[in-house]
């Protein structure tokens, strides 16, 4: 009997697809694909001053003008709502004692807006370090005036403006000109010279937080002058009353009662604001320092570490 035939006369039968081949275009095409999803970093998107239609400044430096109108809005929205809802609660009654506790509420939320601010800088600049394709993955890859283009793309590619970010800007900077740079300790000098100059912008920008740290219990005592004034006021009208019974007197010294609550809370709302705005503020400048901590790390691990000049010179 004869074997059927395997396919056309003259015709070799079908091969399949080899699975050698196919792999690494599907690897490629889910590479792509999940690239697709990732956004391109931008340090406008979440600035609460971008989305004002402000410039978003330098890094984390916020502006003290806008959250100065934002104070001025809450200071006027809290007055009107306290005498509009609580004309009688105990808080409006101890606000109203003295000009200072709403000047003390002013600059308070002046400085909250300030550090919120910040702390949104701040989180925005961080996303730069979690960047994992700005470097190239190869261990045998050396950076080089040859090879530092292909970073520099890299860059561009994950961020939609560079320069807006503290971490590219300073490798936008040392391998731009790493063709003028003889060695390697002049690259880790230019980066030593950003850190210095991004943490003296830092430390400068905290200038009106810590002017107001000082500022609220400066009010704080004012108002405790002024209180202290009234009560010893109100006090010299007693004395001077001759002949009076007890009921008079207990009229006369409610008064000098009030110049001395006047006297105390003024005291205390200062203090305990000016004692909040030290914990946050300290908090969001330590968050800061680590972030400098971070960027001096990341050049030096994958920038300095890599650095080949010597065949360039």
């Amino acid at each position: 009997m004869q074997q059927p035939s395997q396919g056309t006369p003259g015709q070799p039968a079908a091969r399949p697809a080899s699975p050698r081949r196919t792999a690494p275009r599907a690897a490629a095409a889910g590479e792509g694909a999940a690239s697709a999803h990732h956004a391109r970093l931008d340090a406008r998107v979440g600035d609460v001053e971008c989305m004002v239609g402000l410039s978003s400044g330098r890094f984390t430096v916020a502006s003290a003008p806008l959250w100065l109108g934002v104070a001025t809005v809450l200071t006027i929205v809290v007055a009107v709502g306290l005498a509009v809802l609580a004309s009688e609660s105990e808080f409006l009654l101890m606000m109203n004692r003295c000009w200072t506790n709403w000047a003390v509420l002013f600059f308070t939320f002046w400085c909250l807006g300030i550090l919120y601010a910040k702390w949104v800088k701040t989180s925005i600049q961080m996303r730069a370090l979690r960047a994992v394709d700005i470097m190239p993955r190869r261990g045998d890859f050396v950076l080089s005036p040859g090879t530092s283009g292909d970073v520099l793309q890299r860059i561009r590619a994950v961020a939609e403006r560079p320069k807006d970010f503290m971490l590219f800007r300073r490798m936008d900077l040392a391998l731009s000109n790493l063709g003028n740079i003889g060695e390697v300790r002049d690259v880790g000098a230019v980066f030593e010279s950003q850190a210095d100059s991004d943490a003296s912008a830092i430390d400068s920008s905290y200038t009106v937080i810590r002017s107001l740290i000082w500022t609220i219990p400066i009010l704080g005592f004012i108002g405790t002058v002024v209180g202290l004034s009234q009560a010893i006021g109100s006090f010299t009208e007693v004395l001077n009353q001759s002949g009076s019974d007890a009921s008079s007197i207990k009229s006369k010294l409610a008064p000098v009662v009030g110049g001395l609550a006047t006297a105390f809370e003024t005291t205390l709302v200062a203090l305990l604001a000016a004692v909040t705005i030290q914990l946050l503020s300290t908090w969001v400048f330590k968050r800061e320092e680590a972030l400098l901590d971070g960027i001096s790390d990341y050049t030096t691990e994958n920038v300095l570490s890599r650095l080949k000049l010597t065949d360039w010179q």
